[in-house]
């Protein structure tokens, strides 16, 4: 197996872990927000800053339950019209505060298990991919 060979499968590697971590990190923020979406409990929180991106907008807000402050952000695919200083709606888990998340976030939670199957199947075709290159090479 040449050089060349060895880098293009540790990279093609790489890539396959990446996005196998890619699927896990979203496949956790859609538990998170199917949890919400069936216990959450609806609230007023107010936006500390917002961040614009390609693509979407970060939203972190700030917001009490019994006495305690908590901070939480949430990113949302489209824009939103809430500003700093202004209220936005969330969902907060009753049993765990600080796990929250706005209400459009929630709303748009079918994205990231979307996205998680379809990193998960890209990572498992380039990891069959690999191993039947490498068994391939050794057999030779």
């Amino acid at each position: 197996m040449t050089t060349q060979n060895l880098v293009a499968l540790a990279f093609y590697g790489a890539v396959a872990v990446g996005l196998a971590a890619v699927a896990f990190y979203l496949l956790k923020a859609w538990r998170k927000g199917r949890r919400l979406s069936s216990v959450g409990i609806r609230t007023t929180a107010r936006c500390s800053y917002l961040q614009v991106f390609d693509g979407g907008v970060s939203v972190h807000f700030d917001y009490e339950v019994e006495g305690v402050t908590y901070s939480g952000e949430s990113s949302i695919l489209s824009g939103t019209g809430a500003g700093s200083g202004q209220d936005v709606i969330i969902l907060y888990d009753p049993a765990r505060p600080s796990l929250a998340n706005t209400e459009e976030g929630v709303s748009n939670n079918r994205f990231h298990l979307v996205a998680s199957v379809a990193a998960a199947a890209v990572a498992a075709f380039l990891a069959v991919f690999l191993l039947a290159v490498g068994l391939a090479t050794a057999l030779q």
